[in-house]
């Protein structure tokens, strides 16, 4: 699964939005723990570099033609702010929410369909903004992993980027990432090789667009409008809205999010946007 998974180590566990597969609900890991060894870490680079890209996920799993999965626009401010708008097309109504994270490293998973929104200050603030950048494990000039092979260089939307495969994404995986942004990926597969040799791609992301420059303030809205509440009932309303039916299991998975918003997060107070 393709997501920046280091974004919001410490509390952004606590906002799943679901994957349906059939009639039943799965924790889907949109933001943390998309596949263990990711480089992908914001801010990503020593000096926040500015920017705006948009990524495009399908799914090939059951569909040979492919689904579109989900839809992500990502961006990155000057002073380290980091933004990522996710829609989700697996639920019977599509589903989008806004995940910000400021550079004191407070997290926000904001619902603007349902104008709704839960923060989490991390308890530990003086060392939270800089964890994400120590977990780092690939460092630029070659964005390589242990395990890693440079199949060559490109050039997408005017960066430079290095085609990697890499185990992280399966037998086949493969990965464009780009040095000069701390290796940030821009396209990915999670691919599977097959016994004559062939590579069966299972999920593909493309980049549609990336500018240089101080992204869309309107990303990065808090809106103190509105309603601030426990990550449970932000995300009861965000499936009810996307019409998801609610069970035990999502019940059951709801209560230990809580738990561990109220062991990693300070209660919300005012923001600095």
């Amino acid at each position: 699964m393709s997501v920046d998974r280091h974004i919001f180590r410490e509390c952004i566990t606590l906002y799943r939005p679901p994957l349906l597969v059939g009639a039943s609900a799965v924790t889907l890991l949109v933001l943390l723990v998309a596949a263990v060894g990711r480089s992908d870490s914001w801010p990503y680079t020593t000096a926040p570099v500015p920017f705006t890209l948009k990524i495009q996920e399908t799914d090939y799993e059951r569909n040979f033609a492919g689904d579109l999965a989900k839809v992500e626009t990502q961006a990155q401010r000057s002073d380290g702010a980091t933004v990522v708008v996710v829609t989700t097309y697996r639920t019977p109504v599509p589903s989008t929410f806004r995940a910000i994270r400021l550079p004191d490293g407070t997290r926000l998973r904001l619902v603007d369909a349902i104008s709704a929104k839960s923060t989490c200050r991390p308890k530990h603030r003086e060392v939270a903004p800089v964890r994400d950048t120590l977990s780092i494990a690939r460092r630029p000039p070659d964005c390589l992993g242990p395990l890693d092979k440079l199949l060559g260089r490109t050039t997408l939307f005017g960066q430079l980027v290095d085609v990697v495969k890499t185990w992280d994404r399966g037998s086949g995986g493969e990965e464009w990432l780009a040095p000069a942004l701390g290796c940030k990926e821009f396209q990915w597969q999670n691919a599977t090789m097959q016994s004559d040799g062939s590579r069966r791609i299972d999920l593909e992301a493309k980049l549609l667009s990336f500018t240089l420059g101080e992204p869309d303030v309107r990303l990065f809205d808090l809106d103190a409008r509105y309603t601030e509440i426990k990550p449970s009932e932000l995300r009861r309303r965000e499936l009810k809205a996307a019409g998801v039916h609610w069970n035990p299991e999502l019940a059951k998975e709801s209560v230990q999010e809580d738990e561990r918003y109220a062991a990693a997060c300070q209660m919300p107070g005012p923001l600095q946007q």
